[in-house]
């Protein structure tokens, strides 16, 4: 019985990220990737690339990364991609290109190249949440749960108000480490940060505390 709850949760929960993924890839600011409608302002200012005057950016860049994130948007993602490759190539210094290519990577289930999206971004730009946290669902699902613990802590440590790492980490620990103390408080969290609560993670929540508390 509680490993078909297992299962389908993480069912449930894979295709809320496959939406999330796309919300983030449309949503995106200026050479930044975002982590949600609510978040997009504040992630788009995070994610500028370090040490470099945001005026530094070609019009030129711009208007290309633009067309970029209106093809994601369209749904034509090859076209994206090509873009988004060639923007990299021509600005290896900008984090944006490599986080968005990771987002249409993932969405097309290509973890491999998208893992290597995601790492590049941080590389170039070590406060990129949105990479983080989509290396910890990478690294989740391939059994490598204190690398994805790892990656969630590092999205929460740039920005704790980043509601959906609160809920993977939630998750991860719900699920896989068997922490349910630390599961709920992010459930908890992810709760307080999201605009309306989740009626699904809110069950979650009632279901850890009454776990918790007949130490179950």
């Amino acid at each position: 019985m509680q490993k078909r709850k297992k299962v389908n949760r993480w069912s449930m929960h894979y295709i809320r990220l496959v939406a999330i993924a796309a919300l983030v890839g449309l949503s995106a600011g200026i050479f930044g990737g975002c982590a949600g409608t609510g978040e997009a302002k504040k992630e788009a200012e995070s994610a500028q690339p370090q040490s470099q005057p945001q005026d530094a950016v070609s019009p030129e860049a711009r208007q290309k990364y633009d067309e970029a994130l209106k093809a994601m948007r369209n749904g034509d993602a090859d076209k994206a991609k090509d873009m988004l490759l060639a923007l990299s190539e021509a600005h290896p210094d900008l984090s944006g290109p490599y986080t968005n290519l990771g987002l249409i990577y993932f969405r097309q289930g290509d973890t491999d190249k998208a893992e290597a999206a995601f790492l590049q971004a941080i590389k170039v730009n070590p406060k990129s949440a949105v990479s983080y946290n989509h290396l910890g669902i990478i690294s989740r699902g391939k059994g490598k749960f204190q690398e994805a613990e790892a990656q969630y802590q590092q999205a929460l440590k740039i920005d704790d108000n980043y509601a959906y790492a609160h809920l993977n980490i939630g998750i991860l620990y719900d699920l896989y480490l068997g922490q349910l103390d630390k599961a709920l408080a992010h459930y908890q969290k992810f709760q307080k940060l999201s605009p309306e609560k989740d009626p699904e993670v809110e069950k979650w929540i009632v279901d850890l505390q009454r776990r918790i508390k007949s130490g179950n």
